[in-house]
């Protein structure tokens, strides 16, 4: 009883998996790697990339990282600001992960280098840079 009642949950799950990607919804969160190309740069909490858009053209986009990002204790988070902890020092693409490097101050008055991996949230909306929390 209790393995049909496992596979009823999970066959419910497939189909709404299902129906929401048939309605449009993204199957992840970020992945602006995917479609945005070379040059890549940040500069202080600005990312920006050439993204195509849904023509297939490539545009310019840039995109403030300071709204979405704080610093917790030293770790670069969701929430906001992180510049008033943080000092911005540069980003890796490393494949698929795109992070950006920082030096943030902790509760003790510590400066720690950490980072944070924005393909995770930043999304490319039509040619347009954009966060999109998860």
């Amino acid at each position: 009883m209790a393995s049909q009642k496992m596979a009823l949950l999970a066959v419910a799950a497939g189909l709404l998996c299902m129906s929401a990607l048939l309605n449009g919804a993204e199957a992840s969160c970020g992945g602006f790697t995917a479609s945005c190309q070379e040059p890549f740069s940040v500069t202080g909490s600005v990312v920006s990339a050439n993204c195509a858009n849904d023509a297939g053209n490539f545009a310019s986009s840039s995109l403030d990282l300071n709204p979405f990002l704080s610093n917790d204790n030293g770790n670069l988070v969701e929430g906001g600001d992180y510049i008033a902890t943080c000092t911005p020092e540069g980003f890796a693409l490393l494949g698929s992960p795109f992070y950006i490097y920082a030096n943030c101050a902790q509760d003790n008055g510590n400066v720690v280098r950490t980072s944070y991996d924005i393909n995770n949230n930043v999304v490319n909306d039509n040619g347009v840079l954009a966060w999109n929390s998860c």
